[in-house]
């Protein structure tokens, strides 16, 4: 018996792992965090009314809905061959979407480091859903 590893399951546990973790810990407070707040009040985020807590909740509610993307993905059994990958291609594209949003905020106040890392990440998820596409 040969043992088989389903690359489409792990890919669904670590995005789910990965936004669930992160939205916990926006939304357990109810409140913008102080360094959030504070790295972004000069940049003109900052300077528009309310943009520093509309940016912290559009974060919050796409890693939310990553999340439950992928529970869904998980629940409708997407990880089979033979699925169409509805919610897991939704998860995957809401992905790319957060981390341009991350990138951009990166190098809007000077974090290069931060915004590399998104931009491997981006380019992560971009692999992942183009081998997804293509196979």
């Amino acid at each position: 018996m040969k043992f088989k590893i389903n690359h489409v399951f792990l890919v669904q546990c670590m995005y789910f792992v990965l936004s669930a973790t992160t939205a916990y810990q926006k939304i357990s407070d109810f409140t913008v965090p102080e360094w959030f707040a504070s790295k972004f009040e000069t940049s003109f985020i900052g300077l528009i009314p309310f943009g520093i807590p509309f940016s912290f909740i559009v974060i919050a509610v796409l890693e939310s809905t990553i999340a439950i993307a992928m529970i869904f993905s998980i629940l409708n059994k997407e990880f089979q061959v033979d699925s169409e990958k509805i919610a897991y291609n939704f998860g995957l594209d809401l992905s790319l979407i957060l981390f341009i949003i991350l990138f951009f905020g990166s190098f809007l106040v000077g974090d290069y480091n931060n915004g590399a890392l998104d931009f491997m990440y981006f380019i992560g998820t971009l692999f992942i859903r183009k081998k997804l596409i293509l196979n």
